[in-house]
C-alpha cells in the first residue's frame, strides 16, 4: 500500500474546478467519458445510500481497466493521456470528484493488474488548502472482472436526490454525456474515424437508482423522435391537432475543407418535431422549458455541450432539435462553452453550418411542418370565430330590452362601445336631441385617444367628452381631468359626495344640483356628468303619460 498526492502546483486550482461545477450531473458526463475513452461496452449507473446513509454514485464499466500510470493520470491535474483533441484532452474533468467525501476507484486490466485506490475527504482537505492524498494498493485479480468502477460518497451539494434520481439522469445521460452520442448516424463517413473512437458502436447503459427502486437498460445514443411526417390527430389537442406529433429528420450532413493545412469538418443531424414527440424524449427539470432545452446545440466528439442561439433567425427555434459536431471546437475548462468562437476554423464551420439551415433544412420545415401549423392555425381561428358569434347570439337574447320605439335600439348599453352609439343615436334624433344638454354636434369619436369624444356645444365652441358605461370607470382609467369637460355614461355608480382620486393624483368630488350630476375639483373646474340611463327612463315616463 502507497501514499500519493496528486501532482499540481496551487492546490487553490482543485478547489476552483470542483466548486465551478454548472451542473452536479456533469460529474456522469465525465465518468462516461471515460468509460468510453477505456473501450467500455457496457456501463453501469448505480445511486443508493451506503451502510452509513451517505449518499453514493457508482459507475461502473468493462472497459481495458488502468494501469498504475493511469490512476496517477486520473488524480493528477492537466494530465491526460488522449492522444486525440477530444473533450477530455485537458485531464480536467475528473477533478469534479474531490467536491465529496470519499472517492473510491477499483479497476483490474486484461494484464491481470488490480488495483483499489481510495481517497479519503478530498473537498473537506481542499478547504482546508490541503492537497488530498490517495491509498493505492494491489486488488486481487477476479476471472472476468475486467473494467473500471468509482464510486463518489456524499458529494457535497443539498438535497442530492433532487439531481441524481431515475428521471434525471436518464435523461442528462441520453443528452449530454458519450452515451448520448449521435455519432453512429455518421459512421460511414471513414474520415471521421481518425478523430472519434468507435464510430459505429454505442454502449449499452445500465442505470439502477436503489433509492426509488428503479432501473433500466438504454442504447447510448442520443434520443430523436421517430419521424412522422404524416401523424394523426390529437384529440385531446385545441389547435395543433396533427402537428403536435409531426417529426421529420434532418441529415446526415457532412462537410469538410483544409484551413491553413489542417482538415476541419462539421457534421449536422436533428428534427423538427412537435410538442408531444419533444416532450417525449426530454424530462424537465424544475423551471426548464422545452424553449430553453430544444434549438440548436454544438457538440464536440459528438456530445452536445452549448446551445448557440445565433445560427437560426427563427423565432420558433425552439422547435427544432438539431445538433452541429465539429473537432475543430475548443471547450473552456468547465466544458459547457466555446473557447475559440474567432478562429477561422470555428468562423468556418459557423457559416457553413448557416447556409445548411438556411437553405436545406429552414425551407423543408415551412414546407412541411410550419404548413401544417398554419393550417391548423387558420382552421382554429374560423372555428373560434364562428363559436364566438355563436356565443354573442346566445347572450344578445339576455340582454334587458331598451323599449324605446323612438330608437333603432333595442337593447340597454352593456359596454362602452355601446353607451357611445346609444348617445350618438338620441344626438342624431330630432325628436330626442333636446334631452341632451350642453352638446349640440358630435365632432369626432376615437376610443385610442386621450379622450373619447371631441364635441361642440351650442356656441359652436370645441368641448371634450369623455364616454364610460359606469362612471366609476373614469377612475379605473387613466384620464386626467384636464383631459375632458363632460362625462357620459350609462348610470352614476357613486354615493353623492363620494370623492375619488383620478391619475394625476387630483381629488374629484360628485354632487348633485338641480337633479344634475356633477363631478367638481375645487370650484376650478366642473364637470357635468350626462347619464344615459336616467335619460332613457324619463322618456319611457313620457311615453307612458302619452299613452
Amino acid at each position: 500500500m502507497e501514499r500519493y498526492k496528486p501532482l499540481v502546483k496551487d492546490v487553490s486550482i482543485y478547489k476552483e474546478i470542483a466548486q465551478n461545477i454548472v451542473n452536479p450531473l456533469e460529474i456522469l458526463r465525465e465518468a462516461i467519458s471515460n468509460c468510453h475513452d477505456a473501450e467500455a461496452k457496457n456501463i453501469s449507473i448505480l445511486v443508493y445510500r451506503n451502510k452509513s446513509s451517505n449518499f453514493t454514485i457508482e459507475i461502473q464499466d468493462d472497459g481495458k481497466g488502468m494501469k498504475i500510470d493511469d490512476i496517477h493520470r486520473f488524480f493528477n491535474l492537466g494530465d491526460s493521456n488522449k492522444t486525440t483533441v477530444g473533450i477530455g484532452e485537458k485531464g480536467l474533468g475528473t477533478k469534479i470528484y474531490f467536491k465529496s467525501k470519499k472517492i473510491t476507484l477499483c479497476t483490474q486490466t486484461k494484464d491481470n493488474e488490480a488495483y483499489k485506490v481510495v481517497m479519503k475527504s478530498p473537498w473537506e482537505s481542499l478547504c482546508d488548502s490541503v492537497l488530498p492524498e490517495y491509498i493505492v494498493e494491489r486488488n486481487e485479480v477476479k476471472l472476468g472482472n475486467v473494467g473500471t468502477s468509482i464510486m463518489i460518497e456524499d458529494y457535497v451539494i443539498d438535497n442530492p436526490e433532487k439531481y441524481f434520481n431515475f428521471e434525471t439522469i436518464k435523461d442528462y445521460i441520453l443528452w449530454f454525456t458519450a452515451a448520448g452520442s449521435f455519432k453512429t448516424y455518421f459512421a460511414n463517413y471513414t474520415e471521421l474515424h481518425k478523430y472519434i473512437n468507435n464510430m459505429q458502436i454505442a454502449p449499452r447503459i445500465f442505470i439502477e437508482d436503489r433509492i426509488l427502486d428503479l432501473k433500466e437498460e438504454i442504447a447510448g445514443v442520443h434520443q430523436f423522435s421517430q419521424p412522422q411526417e404524416n401523424p394523426k390527430e390529437d384529440c385531446g389537442e385545441t389547435i395543433y391537432k396533427r402537428s403536435i406529433n409531426y417529426c421529420r429528420h434532418f441529415g446526415p450532413y457532412h462537410r469538410a475543407t483544409n484551413i491553413d493545412g489542417s482538415y476541419v469538418s462539421f457534421q449536422i443531424y436533428g428534427t423538427i418535431s412537435g410538442v408531444n414527440c419533444r416532450k417525449n424524449i426530454a424530462k424537465l427539470r424544475q423551471g426548464e422549458t422545452l424553449k430553453s432545452r430544444f434549438g440548436i446545440y454544438l457538440s464536440k466528439d459528438f456530445i452536445p455541450f452549448t446551445k448557440k442561439v445565433n445560427l437560426i433567425t427563427d423565432p420558433n427555434f425552439h422547435h427544432y432539435h438539431l445538433l452541429i459536431n465539429s473537432q475543430a471546437f475548443e471547450l473552456t475548462a468547465d466544458r459547457n462553452n466555446i473557447s475559440n468562437a474567432d478562429d477561422a476554423k470555428v468562423k468556418w464551420v459557423f457559416d457553413e453550418a448557416k447556409k445548411i439551415i438556411n437553405e436545406n433544412i429552414i425551407p423543408l420545415a415551412s414546407d412541411g411542418y410550419f404548413r401544417i401549423r398554419r393550417s391548423e392555425e387558420t382552421e382554429y381561428i374560423i372555428k373560434e370565430k364562428h363559436r364566438k358569434i355563436l356565443e354573442r347570439l346566445e347572450s344578445f337574447n339576455t340582454i334587458d330590452n331598451l323599449g324605446i320605439s323612438e330608437l333603432p335600439i333595442i337593447k340597454k348599453p352593456d359596454n362602452e362601445s355601446q353607451v357611445t352609439l346609444l348617445f350618438a343615436t338620441i344626438m342624431s334624433n330630432e325628436k330626442t336631441k333636446h334631452l341632451i344638454k350642453y352638446i349640440s354636434k358630435i365632432g369626432h369619436y376615437s376610443h385610442q385617444a386621450t379622450t373619447d369624444m371631441i364635441c361642440l356645444d351650442y356656441d359652436n365652441n370645441k368641448i371634450l367628452v369623455e364616454v364610460e358605461y359606469k362612471l366609476s370607470n373614469i377612475f379605473k382609467h387613466d384620464h386626467p381631468y384636464k383631459t375632458f369637460d363632460y362625462v357620459v355614461c350609462w348610470s352614476v355608480d357613486l354615493e353623492i359626495n363620494e370623492k375619488k382620486k383620478i391619475s394625476d393624483g387630483n381629488v374629484l368630488c360628485l354632487t348633485k344640483e338641480n337633479d344634475e350630476w356633477l363631478l367638481k375639483y375645487g370650484t376650478q373646474k366642473i364637470i357635468p356628468i350626462i347619464e344615459l340611463g336616467k335619460i332613457i327612463n324619463n322618456l319611457k315616463s313620457v311615453n307612458k303619460e302619452i299613452i
